[in-house]
């Protein structure tokens, strides 16, 4: 007799799974920071998607001939130009912050999304999420502190960052109706590699064997946080996976403070759990008020994924 129902053991398959995919993801915002201590961001950025291309490669060649068709080439072209600038930010604003307060500004993507929303599919905000998104963005003011310390360039990358990844989530969430995971991720990379070579050129520095070791740490990082994360949502609600995106705040903050010997601030935790309180209003609201505009339909997981 099994003690453990099949909805606990989904449950804590998919605890591990998020866990694995936070972790994971610590390790590859390390890996970059670590890169960044010799290298400029344009180059780990380049080198970032040109590995990511020969990873996702093996996968198209063995899947069937569908991956390699999209029914949206414009909006994988747009989503990879605009992302451009949202890892060369990120991982400008990873050379020069903390990773805990990376993190934690990190969490604002949500918030930025469904701000974008309203924007541009009309989306109508009520007074529940209007008022969550007031706590976050005080969640972000806690963390900066503007006025008591100085504000740093990295945190302006960062909020840049953010925001322009929030398009890109939007445009991911119109792509997916149509095309393959496995085929919006390859030309995900495919169309940013060309653009971060030009680039890079301007720039360029010749990479070492350590460097090497690393990007293919960080590369299989960032595909093994992608495979957990889009498996975990697809075992479990999203109002069930989102709260363990936190513990990758300490998984940094572990990192920080062993590797890089970064003191936790007690600021940065109070800001992002306001943020992440914030972000789980608004993933809860989304999950269980279902509206009947198809356009908002469009939106109603794009924050979560």
């Amino acid at each position: 007799m099994n003690i453990l129902s099949y909805s606990s053991k989904n449950k804590i398959i998919v605890v591990v799974l998020s866990l694995i995919s936070t972790g994971s993801a610590a390790i590859m915002v390390s890996g970059i920071k670590q890169l960044s201590l010799d290298l400029n961001p344009f180059i780990i950025a380049f080198y970032r998607c040109f590995f990511g291309v020969l990873i996702i490669l093996p996968f198209m060649f063995f899947s069937n001939n569908e991956s390699w068709k999209t029914k949206s080439i414009k909006l994988q072209f747009l989503r990879g130009s605009i992302n451009v600038y949202s890892m060369i930010s990120w991982f400008t604003a990873i050379g020069t912050l903390h990773l805990e307060k990376a993190a934690a500004i990190g969490f604002t993507t949500p918030l930025f999304t469904t701000l974008l929303a309203v924007i541009l599919l009309g989306e109508v905000i009520k007074f529940h999420r209007t008022t969550a998104l007031v706590v976050g963005f005080i969640g972000i003011l806690v963390v900066i502190r503007p006025g008591f310390v100085p504000i740093e360039s990295g945190t302006l990358w960062l909020l840049s960052a953010a925001l322009s990844f929030s398009f890109v989530l939007i445009i991911v969430k119109k792509l997916s109706e149509n095309d393959s995971s496995l085929t919006t991720a390859f030309y995900h990379m495919l169309f940013m590699t060309p653009p971060t070579f030009i680039i890079a050129l301007f720039f360029w520095e010749r990479i070492s064997l350590n460097h090497l070791f690393v990007f293919s740490i960080v590369v299989i990082a960032g595909f093994i946080t992608q495979l957990c994360l889009t498996q975990s949502l697809k075992m479990s609600d999203a109002t069930f996976v989102m709260p363990l995106q936190f513990t990758q705040l300490i998984w940094l903050s572990i990192i920080g403070y062993t590797i890089f010997a970064e003191i936790p601030n007690t600021w940065t935790w109070a800001g992002a759990f306001i943020i992440f309180l914030a972000v789980i209003y608004i993933t809860y609201r989304e999950a269980f008020i279902k509206k009947d505009k198809p356009k908002t339909k469009q939106i109603e997981r794009a924050i979560l994924d």
